[in-house]
């Protein structure tokens, strides 16, 4: 139960009698689990988030059936190739992929990028919005109850409903594989968990855009319009700049080769060509390296192209053993992406905080 705070005559905020301090927390963190669970329940039982993720279920899981039969069709053609070569030319040659399940998710997570931005943003934008429009907030908060409580447990329960269609979405993929008569190994089973993780995270990024732009916008169209805004142009925008006609603006056209003769040249000439050669392909590696830095650090301003990044290096076929990279090594290649992948949700849910604890509620 809750218990109303008081001044006293000495302008001290306290408790009421019978109420200690231990209890206090209790009660907050009773607060934030009641909020959390009524927006967990009101999530679950949306016709809204019915719609968008029956969708996105569906489109998820064509993606994955899609990615198991090119998957199948890999496995039939590196076993006919291996079948034809002896097990020496195996052990020196070989450095073809192998075919792994997990290009069946590197299919399926071209596909839920966009789609899992739309589901975020229509959790997300109305949360604050329409209690303020339907004076329920105002009432709330005339209650012992803090606004840091409120907008936690909104934030804790509308993660929770994301946390349970992507396991949702788990389940059945995993299921899929079974009936396909795939067994993940150990270490892919935990890719699969990282890719799980990562469009969680993705999906929560723009439920927290969507949230921050609820807590500043007067209405729902408001908050909707403005959240659609700022998922276009990061990831419209990102697109546009590094395509090739918009990047060479950046950082220039590609260099040009050496003309080309086919007259005799006298050795010194040949000398001379050699070494014009040797510069421009020195000079064409260093532009694909600056066009490719270029790239890597717009994407890190749009999730969703950040999120391709990673879930394509998470769910990457392996190789031959000799080049067979472990995790660490993926995180330490792609250390920039991840960091901003989390500084993205973290960022505008501390500024939805902030913007909530400060709105003056009429």
């Amino acid at each position: 139960m809750y218990h109303r705070p008081y001044r006293d005559a000495s302008g001290l905020l306290r408790a009421r009698v019978g109420e200690v301090c231990t209890g206090g927390h209790q009660v907050r963190t009773q607060s934030i689990k009641t909020i959390a669970g009524k927006e967990f329940r009101d999530h679950i039982r949306s016709k809204r988030f019915h719609i968008l993720f029956g969708i996105l279920l569906v489109i998820a899981l064509t993606g994955l059936v899609t990615g198991m039969v090119q998957y199948q069709k890999d496995l039939n053609d590196y076993n006919q190739a291996h079948a034809d070569v002896s097990e020496e030319e195996i052990q020196v040659g070989a450095t073809d992929t192998t075919p792994s399940p997990l290009t069946a998710f590197n299919q399926m997570g071209s596909l839920i990028g966009t789609l899992g931005a739309v589901l975020g943003i229509a959790m997300g934008f109305d949360l604050v919005t329409k209690e303020k429009e339907s004076k329920s907030l105002k009432l709330l908060l005339s209650h012992p109850v803090y606004r840091d409580e409120v907008i936690n447990g909104k934030t804790l329960g509308g993660a929770a409903a994301i946390a349970l269609a992507m396991a949702i979405v788990l389940i059945l993929s995993l299921a899929v594989l079974l009936i396909a008569g795939v067994v993940p190994s150990f270490e892919e089973s935990v890719h699969i968990l990282l890719f799980s993780g990562l469009s969680f995270l993705m999906i929560f990024s723009f439920f927290v855009l969507a949230l921050f732009f609820s807590t500043v916008a007067p209405n729902n169209g408001s908050a909707l319009v403005s959240a659609f805004i700022v998922f276009i142009t990061l990831s419209s925008l990102t697109s546009l700049i590094i395509s090739t006609p918009a990047l060479n603006l950046l950082i220039g056209d590609y260099p040009t080769g050496p003309p080309r003769s086919d007259s005799m040249l006298s050795p010194e000439e040949q000398i001379e060509k050699d070494r014009l050669w040797e510069e421009y392909r020195t000079q064409k590696i260093a532009h694909e390296q600056k066009r490719q830095a270029v790239k890597d650090t717009l994407s890190l301003f749009s999730p969703d192209k950040n999120y391709q990044k990673l879930t394509g290096a998470v769910t990457a076929p392996h190789v031959s053993e000799d080049n067979h990279r472990t995790l660490a090594d993926l995180f330490g290649m792609l250390a920039g992406h991840i960091v901003v992948f989390f500084v993205f949700p973290a960022a505008f849910f501390g500024l939805a905080w902030v913007r909530f604890a400060r709105e003056d509620i009429r």
